[in-house]
């Protein structure tokens, strides 16, 4: 049997920003609510999620993403400097499940995630339905006071995480553990 491994494609963020972001989650932290924060080494936008995939899948993976970057320079056409802000949930406002933090700018992001997306389906996954650019900070579990969780959602829907440019891209692994995900990369893609 080959061992499958449960990888994502993801940008990271600059370690000067993973603090202000630190700094909302101990804003809703101080709630009465049930939430599973993202610990802060792990915090990303993701660009695909592939789910249990083997090694020859992981090259064919591997494949697309340079054969996108390669035939597309996406800096010349979009500005690679992305602003992060903003709050909200998914699914929505009422049906809360994942808190997160957003994106102004992101057609850099959103340019490269459907150019990788069509590439990846060419190798069997599906494409995305719908794509949002967002950084996960927290997964819902139980909300004992709806009302202070939505206020305070209101209070920072603009807070300003800061501007960061977009320099590479990574294959991760993420390996599930009672502590929560572990992520390793498989491989950095420099733009």
């Amino acid at each position: 049997m080959v061992a499958k491994q449960r990888c994502f494609l993801a940008i990271d963020i600059d370690s000067d920003l993973i603090q202000n972001i630190v700094k909302v989650q101990e804003e809703f932290k101080n709630t009465n609510n049930n939430v599973k924060y993202v610990e802060e080494e792990n915090l990303h936008f993701t660009l695909k999620f592939f789910g249990d995939i083997d090694k020859d899948k992981i090259f064919e993976v591997k494949n697309c993403i340079l054969k996108v970057l390669n035939e597309i320079n996406f800096k010349d056409n979009f500005s690679n400097e992305i602003s992060i802000k903003g709050l909200g949930t998914f699914p929505n406002k009422n049906y809360m499940k994942v808190l997160w933090v957003g994106c102004e700018n992101s057609e850099f992001i959103t340019k490269l995630h459907d150019a990788l997306d069509l590439e990846f389906k060419k190798i069997g996954f599906k494409l995305d339905k719908q794509f949002k650019t967002h950084i996960t900070i927290g997964r819902i579990r139980n909300l004992k006071d709806k009302n202070e969780f939505k206020s305070k959602i209101e209070k920072l829907e603009n807070f300003e995480i800061g501007n960061m440019n977009i320099e590479k891209i990574s294959l991760k692994i993420s390996e599930l553990t009672s502590k929560g995900p572990i992520y390793s990369n498989i491989k950095v893609f420099e733009l």
